[in-house]
């Protein structure tokens, strides 16, 4: 009974405790601006004129003059009157007050804060830490984020404009896509590049189990290219994704569960990036409790009323109840709205009905999604009429009695126009009834007087006299008390009771409790207690002797005892020793020894790969608690009723403190076992040559090899494997060379002019890529010879009789051209319809003239020479060539214009 007591009166203080913790105040005497709209994990409040913090709840006033801040992965949105909604990040704090003007201002301390006025019809007033004000006109939105190392507060306007004036007195108007940065003391300094979206801390909310996509949306200074990466680290040692975008200003990612973070810079300046990150948190489906699946409610003139029940959801602001009287949803009888996860409905007639919940987010503006599967219950109309239902006293109760026998029965009765007949009996047949009364009421109280219910066991029954003809069962069962003269009590023994399991580290906190008689208490003799190792109290291993009815802060070793009380009397003897109770004091648990990782593992993850964290098992553990904490002590992961002995979780990069406690009961719990280690992603392969973006000059790539170098990481490889692929002319790319390697360079001969991409692919032992970021370099075109500059013949040269009686040969020559090694010399016929034919050609000259001995393949006519210049390779590799140069000149033999008469003079025949 003690102990039961005990335990309703803990329970009941523990609900006040929830109460109290959970509760927040509201004033009469301050003007309501707002309510917390949405709140995750803690985040407090305080009035201007207290100093003491309180926890707020979702549907918590806000006033003028709080301040409210988040702690660690916490978050609260904040709807004011005017439709501004205020969204705080973790760690953030702010307070709510009005500016000189009378306007609204918030004042920021750190943190990260989004503010929407799109639907507002006023400006509000930011204040920085820093002094600086932000004015942020209506109809507009933007998001501050200070930077906690440098103190440095980015502001971004998402839409619409703002005015932004440092406590120096600079001032700077922002419109929608700018950016700028403010430092105490320093310039306001415009970004090259603003994020629109996503903000610089978004938490995602999955319902699909699936990817997630993230619309990302900026807006340059210039318009330029901007490269967009994600990475599973702060610092960016290894990289996702990475893309360039160019003639857009928007792109979309998709990212798994768990923590990734964003950067977006030009292309042309790395070190102007934004950053972020994004958390994507995966939500289990809401599932109904009850009504269970083909459950059925029976009742005969009023509609039952039917408890609905659900698995709730931190983040969902409200749920929508649909009950339907089709399969399909369709025929909706009921549609509710419902902020917890119960409620209870009385309007529903005999039938068959579906139902189904979804809860609704306003995170994200996901809205209503997520929706429980569909389950059937039975509302049943039934026209029996149950009998009356005993209740008190219960079957077998006792009642004890000192002078009167005071005794209550109490029934339950679904008529309620009725008359009952309470009938007392010695035996179960009720042949020797005793005692009978009827009343109208469910319920009689009356004080017997000894000689009327004398010591015994007795029968009770209730009979029911109504006008309903369908009471077919008036009679209700039969119960059995038993009436107890109080007889002065022994010593009695209260705590612990028998067979108490007590945890060796809680010994000394147990306190032994006892009662004495009456006899004597009243002559106020010290109790003695004893406590032995053996049940007949040979071994004694305690012996207290105290006016108190307690004895504490004992110490004994794991094993059984037995306990007892008696009173020393004036004699110093002991006597009116209590029966004997037996308890157990249990050894402490042993901490749990943990598997893995090992002390100091450094453990390496790849694709969001959750870290396994394992332990054996200890004896008589029912569960255990664990714990993940950073190195700076703060708790990222805790799971209080691991039944196994093994749990897995997906952890960002970064150093570690692993804490196992095994449990047997609320009391009875091992000291903590701990482990250091670390959880890194996999070493990727640097690429290092040539760098991404490099520009190589055709002519040195012919000439000289380019070395293509790579570091390896933390996770050394045996093999790697050299990809190089080539642009080709339709988009495609081709892999043009693929080399396996042991060696972090390799030279590779004579790459032609084209746009290239080169990896390194290498694994681990265990299969995770260690790829290398993918480089890209251009070879540029190698450009060509100049042309020869051509001296003899000149251009346009007339070659008559005159000219071949001084000349029995043509000399061809032409000035050297810069870098080459030969020349290839060609003659041509130009023909009437100016169609050139080949007369006479020679290559790999090596001098700058040619000389044409045979006129005799030459005619009357026009001619074209040409000289291509050519840079050949000592192994004969064309390296470069020239245009043609060509002259043109022409032989032309005039006819006589009269004939001269010669005198031939005697001619031998005469």
């Amino acid at each position: 009974m003690v102990s039961l007591l005990c335990l309703s009166a803990a329970t009941f203080f523990v609900y006040l405790f929830w109460q109290d913790l959970n509760a927040f105040t509201v004033r009469s005497d301050k003007s309501e601006i707002g309510i917390i709209s949405f709140k995750h994990n803690v985040a407090q409040r305080k009035f201007d004129d207290r100093v003491v913090w309180e926890r707020i709840s979702t549907g918590t006033k806000l006033y003028y003059g709080d301040t409210i801040r988040t702690a660690d992965l916490a978050e609260a949105i904040l709807t004011l009157s005017d439709g501004t909604v205020l969204n705080l990040g973790e760690n953030t704090m702010i307070q709510v007050g009005s500016n000189s003007s009378g306007g609204l201002q918030i004042s920021i301390s750190g943190g990260d804060l989004q503010i929407d006025s799109t639907t507002a019809l006023s400006s509000l007033e930011l204040k920085l830490d820093d002094g600086s004000l932000v004015n942020v006109d209506a109809g507009s939105s933007l998001a501050t984020k200070t930077d906690s190392e440098t103190g440095v507060h980015n502001v971004e306007v998402k839409s619409g404009t703002a005015q932004i004036t440092t406590e120096s007195g600079e001032t700077a108007s922002l419109s929608y896509g700018e950016s700028v940065n403010v430092e105490k003391g320093k310039e306001i300094q415009k970004n090259a590049i603003a994020m629109i979206y996503p903000p610089k801390e978004l938490k995602l909310l999955n319902t699909k189990g699936s990817y997630v996509p993230v619309s990302f949306e900026w807006k340059t200074s210039g318009g330029e290219a901007v490269v967009l990466e994600t990475s599973y680290s702060r610092d960016f040692t290894k990289i996702v994704s990475s893309k360039e975008i160019a003639n857009s200003s928007t792109a979309e990612v998709r990212v798994e569960n768990g923590v990734i973070f964003w950067r977006a810079y030009p292309s042309s300046d790395k070190n102007s990036s934004v950053s972020g990150k994004l958390v994507v948190e995966s939500l289990d489906p809401i599932e109904g409790i009850s009504p269970a699946a083909s459950s059925s409610f029976k009742y005969r003139n009023s509609l039952p009323k039917i408890p609905f029940r659900w698995s709730g959801n931190e983040y969902a602001e409200r749920y929508r109840l649909l009950v339907s009287s089709s399969p399909d949803m369709k025929s909706v009888v009921l549609d509710s709205e419902i902020t917890g996860n119960f409620t209870a409905v009385n309007e529903l007639d005999e039938g068959t009905y579906w139902w189904q919940v979804t809860p609704f987010y306003s995170v994200n503006k996901l809205g209503y999604v997520g929706a429980s599967e569909i389950s059937s219950f039975t509302v049943l109309h039934s026209s029996d009429i149950r009998r009356p239902e005993l209740s008190v006293p219960a079957d077998n109760a006792q009642i004890v009695y000192r002078d009167m026998v005071s005794a209550n029965f109490i029934w339950k009765s679904e008529l309620k126009d009725s008359t009952y007949e309470l009938l007392i009996a010695k035996d179960y047949d009720f042949d020797n009834v005793v005692y009978t009364a009827k009343t109208s009421e469910t319920r009689f109280s009356k004080d017997f007087d000894q000689n009327e219910l004398y010591d015994g066991t007795y029968y009770w029954k209730v009979l029911r006299t109504s006008s309903e003809p369908d009471d077919k069962n008036p009679e209700s069962e039969i119960r059995s008390f038993r009436v107890v003269r109080y007889v002065p009590q022994d010593n009695k023994l209260l705590y612990p009771l028998e067979n108490t399991m007590i945890e060796g580290g809680n010994v000394s906190g147990t306190a032994f409790m006892w009662k004495l008689s009456d006899e004597f208490s009243s002559k106020s003799l010290p109790a003695v207690l004893q406590i032995s190792s053996t049940p007949n109290f040979t071994k004694i291993q305690v012996e207290k002797t105290t006016m108190a009815s307690l004895v504490d802060n004992l110490s004994l070793s794991s094993g059984n005892y037995w306990w007892r009380v008696g009173v020393r009397d004036e004699n110093g003897g002991i006597s009116g020793f209590t029966p004997s109770r037996m308890f157990t004091v249990l050894s402490e648990l042993t901490p749990p020894e943990i598997l893995n990782p090992a002390q100091n593992q450094e453990l390496m993850i790849y694709n969001f790969a959750p870290v396994s964290i394992s332990w054996k098992q200890v004896e008589d553990a029912e569960y255990y608690s664990l714990k993940i904490k950073k190195s700076d002590g703060q708790i990222v992961k805790q799971a209080d009723s691991i039944t196994d002995t093994s749990a897995q979780y997906v952890l960002e990069e970064g150093s570690y403190i692993c804490s196992v406690q095994a449990i047997a009961s609320s009391t009875r719990i091992s000291a903590p076992s701990e482990r250091n280690f670390s959880v890194r992603a996999p070493s990727a392969i640097l690429a290092q040559s040539p760098a991404d973006g490099t520009r190589i000059a055709g002519l040195t790539a012919l000439r000289n090899p380019v070395i293509f170098t790579w570091l390896s990481g933390k996770d050394k490889v045996k093999e790697y494997q050299f990809v190089l692929s080539k642009l080709q002319k339709d988009g495609s790319s081709k892999v043009v060379e693929s080399i396996r390697t042991s060696r972090t360079t390799l030279p590779l001969n004579r790459l032609t002019d084209g746009s290239y991409s080169w990896k390194v692919v290498a694994s681990t032992a265990g299969g995770i890529p260690l790829d290398s970021q993918t480089m890209n370099f251009i070879i540029e075109e190698t450009p060509n010879l100049t042309p020869a500059v051509l001296e003899s013949p000149a251009q346009n040269l007339v070659m008559d009789g005159s000219y071949f009686r001084q000349h029995r040969s043509i000399d061809f020559t032409w000035k050297e051209v810069p870098g080459a090694t030969s020349y290839t010399f060609a003659l041509y016929k130009i023909d009437s319809d100016g169609r050139q034919k080949l007369v006479y050609s020679k290559k790999n000259i090596k001098s700058c003239e040619q000389r044409l001995d045979d006129l005799s393949i030459l005619d009357v006519g026009n001619f074209e020479w040409t000289v291509t210049p050519f840079s050949y390779a000592k192994d004969g590799y064309l390296e470069q060539q020239g245009r043609a140069a060509g002259h043109r000149f022409k032989i032309d033999f005039a006819s006589p214009t009269r004939v001269e008469n010669v005198q031939p003079g005697k001619m031998y025949g005469n």
